[in-house]
């Protein structure tokens, strides 16, 4: 890949980080929202439950084919000069998930109770919680639809190579989703429900609005014979099941927490949104940057320019997520109270908060793993073992489960020990399965950084374990802004100090990803700092030093 390519690429990846992690932010402060907002007021955990169906029917619907055949599909045929067979395909699969929609969201509504008896299984028929469960999720069905058309609108304009449009979409989303629990959020959660599927609806009609001038080539038919759309189909169908058991874990995961306390539901959420933060910020977005090309690298059999993507996108994510995942798992109390604490927060409801993260925060690696590996199983057009991988995570989540549930004094934390489990082997088994497919040994071609980074993120984990110990940190009292300004001080003042290690450790020990990452960050900054011609170029001589 030559330097333009890799110049290109780089932007691209810098550009749809930024604008997922403006996506990731408001979408976590929407989880805070309904923390200190919803939470209170008793409903919160029957709000999130009632996402379930939602969310499955997207995933069933839509989900992984977007990355795995809406995406690589279209840009195959644009850059073949096939934009219309392109089209008809992509056109036949909108058709056919709007007919689709319909027919299923009449058996998920007629149906409702007895599918909240298997998302909810600690809430029994006939009580309070569970009708408003069902009530719930009947106002949100429509919001599929939405979020349906969106997805696939978002997927055509990364085949476009429109990231800008597609990224940013997300957040305006987020941003309308936020107002309605501001403005309903402790009056009514009906209401506020309400406000989530008019906010889909804008969703929609904003991504619609950006694709505009591509969708003359839409027509509201079904080209079911056509060759592109089968060669689609036959992409999207597993891709579609591997989306839905992702989902269909997360619904395992919830449901078992309903059978705790209240708010454990919500608690989980806070937790799993927490460290999924990261994940979208570095994996997803270089997932969603990486596709394109790597798509287009297989089909032109560019076989040594492929590997040299993908490794360099293992080794950049893993280099993210290895030391976040040590920052969460270090401060994991602190992180939680940071962030949601801004009402009434018990010193025992912080620590469970925080054992919660805890528990969760070594799935970061591992997911990130799997969502660089889905989309390289994508890129080479098998969808099939993604497939067959998470449905067999399915029994590892269910049994892993059981077995904290019934067999562990863990309460609802114990979901969060089995949903790493479940992401551990997943990793593990997608790395065998890609290696045997392609013959690129991914463990032995990253064992060297992996251990680099290894020892350096135990060196800077020392450091701000010892810095923990040195600096206070402010007890879970009432809230107040000069006590949440002192927080983040003190988190910063034990973070600042190991980051300054971690990235002094990483150059002496010559880690390329790392040392990448620090020389592109010095050099946006000078020129997001100055314009000066003069400071440019020192600061690109700093840069050769560096990498």
């Amino acid at each position: 890949m030559g330097t333009g390519e890799e110049k290109r690429l780089s932007r691209t990846a810098a550009l749809v980080m930024f604008a997922t992690f403006l996506s990731r932010i408001t979408g976590f402060l929407r989880t805070v929202l309904i923390k200190n907002i919803m939470s209170p007021k008793g409903y919160s955990d029957e709000f999130l439950v009632a996402f379930s169906l939602p969310d499955l029917t997207f995933e069933l619907l839509v989900g992984g084919a977007i990355a795995a055949a809406i995406i690589p599909i279209l840009s195959s045929s644009i850059s073949k000069g096939n934009e219309k067979d392109g089209w008809k395909a992509v056109g036949t699969f909108l058709n056919i998930t709007i007919i689709s929609f319909f027919l299923l969201s009449i058996i998920f509504y007629v149906f409702t109770p007895a599918f909240v008896s298997l998302v909810a299984i600690g809430y029994e028929p006939g009580t309070e919680k569970f009708n408003l469960v069902v009530k719930l999720t009947r106002i949100l069905l429509p919001s599929s639809l939405f979020m349906m058309l969106a997805g696939q609108c978002n997927g055509i304009l990364n085949a476009y190579n429109r990231f800008a449009a597609a990224s940013f979409g997300p957040v305006l989303y987020n941003l309308c989703v936020m107002l309605s629990i501001i403005a309903f959020g402790a009056r009514s959660v009906e209401l506020t429900t309400v406000g989530v599927m008019i906010s889909s609806f804008i969703y929609f009609l904003v991504q619609l609005l950006c694709i505009w001038e591509h969708f003359r080539l839409y027509r509201p038919k079904l080209y079911l014979k056509d060759e592109t759309f089968i060669r689609l189909i036959k992409l999207a169908i597993p891709s579609l099941a591997a989306s839905a058991v992702v989902q269909v874990n997360a619904i395992i995961s919830r449901s078992f927490s309903t059978r705790f306390a209240q708010n454990s539901v919500t608690m989980m959420n806070n937790a799993n949104r927490t460290w999924q933060l990261p994940l979208g910020i570095f994996a997803q977005s270089l997932g969603v940057a990486m596709l394109p090309t790597l798509s287009s690298q297989y089909a032109l059999e560019e076989k040594e320019n492929y590997k040299r993507v993908l490794n360099t996108g293992l080794r950049t994510v893993m280099a993210l997520c290895i030391p976040s995942t040590m920052v969460l798992i270090v401060l994991n109390r602190e992180i939680m109270q940071i962030l949601f604490k801004w009402g009434y927060m018990s010193n025992y409801e912080v620590i469970m908060n925080g054992l919660a993260l805890l528990a969760y925060a070594p799935a970061l690696l591992f997911q990130s793993v799997v969502v660089i590996l889905n989309r390289a199983f994508y890129s080479i057009q098998n969808t099939r073992v993604p497939l067959l991988v998470g449905l067999g995570t399915i029994g590892v989540n269910i049994c892993a489960n059981l077995y904290f549930v019934n067999y562990t004094d863990y309460g609802a934390i114990g979901t969060a020990m089995a949903y790493v489990i479940t992401v551990m082997i997943n990793a593990f088994l997608l790395i065998i399965m890609f290696s045997r497919k392609t013959g690129i040994e991914l463990i032995p071609e990253n064992i060297t950084f992996l251990a680099k980074t290894a020892v350096v993120t135990v060196i800077s984990g020392i450091t701000l374990w010892i810095c923990k110990l040195i600096i206070p940190f402010p007890t879970a009292e009432s809230f107040s802004v000069g006590r949440k300004i002192l927080e983040i001080l003190s988190l910063c003042a034990r973070i600042i100090p190991a980051f300054l290690v971690f990235i002094v450790t990483s150059v002496w020990l010559k880690i390329d990803e790392i040392r990448k990452i620090l020389a592109s960050v010095i050099l946006h900054a000078a020129k997001f700092l100055t314009k000066g011609k003069n400071v440019r170029f020192r600061i690109k001589n700093i840069k050769k030093r560096i990498v």
